[in-house]
């Protein structure tokens, strides 16, 4: 059986592809705090303020116990026996696997990526660890604590993406992350690294004056909106760019350069031809003798 706990999207377990019924919203809410949290006790009046707000109900305490009860029973019914719910010292803990959370796989195969020293490699961990996310981070779900826990979770997204990008890029993939580039520079149209991403992708992909366009279309809008300059490394790729630096060139790596293919169809080259001299050596007299042109009519 697998069994996996999701909420880079809406709260989810799922048991073996098949989604368990949760429960409303609250429910739903007070799994997704112990998930999040999964391995630690939560107390149960941090539960109830991260749940209500400011506002609980008069038996917060009750229904937060109510809850988990709810839940160890719909997790039971659905053959669920890797998730644990215990009530400790005053607060719950989730007992799971973390590999089973996408939230805590996610930062487990960003964290190996920035460790990895092979590019490639390090490139899967950022694109296994991009394809945990489904949509807004605990969605359909609205507290305080869900609306800073999404936040948070949305930048450590954007810096794994940038990072990402920036080995996609190293490997010479510049042609196939323009659409993707494009759209991250028109969300975050002063974010100087996604600039600097876009005009590299541009100017290797032979658009050279669109990558000097962009630069100077984020300079006018840092200029008029923030009254500073483009920083001394976004400046100096743009003058890199403007003389056709040949450094920014893709790089000579095993994963951007390809051997050349060989037809698998054609037979092997012949061999030294061998035998048969006194023949050879009259086919030789027979034939007439050339004269080398450099002329042809």
């Amino acid at each position: 059986m697998t069994v996996e706990l999701r909420v880079l999207g809406q709260v989810e377990v799922l048991v073996d592809g098949t989604r368990v019924d949760l429960g409303h919203a609250r429910q739903r809410c007070v799994l997704a705090v112990l998930v999040v949290e999964a391995g630690r006790v939560v107390a149960t009046d941090e539960l109830v303020d991260r749940i209500w707000g400011g506002r609980p109900p008069r038996r917060a305490r009750q229904l937060v116990s109510n809850y988990l009860s709810l839940l160890r029973h719909l997790l039971a019914d659905a053959g669920v026996d890797e998730v644990v719910i215990q009530r400790r010292g005053g607060g719950y803990v989730v007992l799971v696997d973390p590999e089973r959370v996408d939230v805590h796989l996610f930062r487990r195969l960003v964290d190996g990526a920035r460790a990895e020293g092979d590019q490639g490699r390090a490139l899967q961990l950022l694109e296994r660890a991009a394809g945990l996310w489904r949509g807004e981070v605990l969605a359909g779900l609205d507290t305080p604590w869900i609306a800073s826990v999404r936040q948070g979770l949305e930048l450590e997204r954007f810096a794994a993406d940038t990072d990402r990008l920036d080995l996609a890029l190293r490997l010479g993939r510049h042609t196939a992350l323009l659409p993707e580039l494009t759209d991250r520079a028109t969300a975050h149209p002063l974010d100087e690294r996604v600039t600097a991403q876009l005009m590299l992708a541009l100017y290797r992909a032979g658009r050279q004056a669109d990558a000097l366009d962009h630069y100077q279309q984020v300079r006018t809008r840092l200029v008029e909106e923030l009254g500073t300059d483009p920083g001394p490394e976004l400046q100096h790729l743009h003058q890199r760019i403007l003389t056709a630096d040949p450094d920014l060139a893709v790089p000579l790596t095993g994963a951007a350069v390809r051997s050349p293919v060989v037809p698998r169809q054609l037979p092997a080259a012949p061999g030294l031809f061998t035998g048969r001299l006194t023949e050879l050596a009259a086919l030789d007299r027979a034939l007439p003798t050339t004269v080398a042109a450099t002329d042809v009519p």
